[in-house]
């Protein structure tokens, strides 16, 4: 997991890399005829029928955790944005043609990356992922300063390497990270 950090915090570093790293993509298919006959039965209620449709996105093509669902009622559409690590996932339902257009984009492996270190639209289960990864990382270099402090003949150089450590960030922050003063 630090390596995964580390690689994708540099990702992160130097966006201009991920230019070219998406990939579009659409699909249109029938709706199925038991959602489509419940629909055409209900068009005037078609919010009722969300949990449904949300259920069959989810069985068909693994979407969950819809960010929002619209209804345009005279034309029979229900369109749903599915944000994703790395991309989207548009579904719109033409109930009157009996349709299912979906427009998604994917990133390439550094885009996923990018956006799995920042817990972008990955999910509670990710989030757990980074934030047991983090505690860990706190505890190694808990434990390591823990050992250093045991060892007498290195203990002189491994605090100076550590408050140069912390320094040295600190400084070229003040020196040449660009910041507003002067207001409070």
């Amino acid at each position: 997991m630090l390596i995964l950090f580390c690689v994708s915090g540099i990702v992160l570093n130097h966006v201009d890399w991920l230019k070219n790293d998406k990939n579009n993509g659409q699909i249109s298919t029938p709706i199925p005829s038991a959602l489509a006959a419940k629909a055409n039965a209900q068009l005037s209620t078609l919010p009722t029928l969300y949990p449904e449709i949300e259920a069959y996105l989810a069985k068909q093509y693994a979407l969950t955790n819809v960010k929002s669902i619209e209804w345009e009622k005279e034309d029979a559409l229900v369109m749903l944005d599915y944000p994703l690590p790395a991309g989207f996932a548009y579904a719109e339902l033409d109930f009157i043609s009996g349709t299912l257009n979906l427009d998604y984009q994917t990133g390439g492996f550094l885009s996923l990356i990018g956006d799995l270190h920042k817990g972008r639209h990955s999910g509670e289960a990710w989030s757990w992922v980074i934030d047991i990864s983090a505690v860990l990382m706190i505890l190694f270099a808990i434990t390591g300063m823990i050992i250093l402090f045991q060892n007498r003949k290195k203990r002189l150089a491994g605090i100076w390497i550590t408050v140069l450590g912390i320094a040295t960030p600190v400084v070229i922050y003040l020196c040449w990270v660009p910041q507003l003063k002067g207001v409070y």
